[in-house]
């Protein structure tokens, strides 16, 4: 049984993030609580999960977020955090 088994993920964005964190490291799987930096990740490494998971989620995640919170769960509520809610739409004006 490996770790992605003993803690599995609790949403499908932590699952993508563990898939993406997993792919970076070059391992087979990794689990929720898994600590990115633990497991063989430094610097260059954080640069490339940066960029992989902007481009997988489309969203404007913050590099410091990776060191602040540098698990698959914590990135997972900072990818959903910064997802966008709504399209804005902008307000009708009547002319005259």
């Amino acid at each position: 049984m490996n770790a992605a088994d003993q803690h599995p993920s609790r949403s499908e964005t932590e699952a993508k993030v563990a898939t993406v964190m997993a792919h970076v490291l070059e391992l087979d799987s990794v689990a929720a609580e898994d600590n990115f930096f633990d497991l063989g990740g430094h610097s260059m490494r954080a640069m490339r999960l940066w960029s992989e998971l902007r481009a997988v989620f489309e969203v404007d995640l913050e590099l410091r977020q990776i060191f602040e919170t540098p698990t698959a769960a914590g990135l997972a509520a900072a990818v959903e955090a910064a997802a966008p809610t709504a399209v804005a739409r902008p307000a009708l004006v009547r002319r005259s």
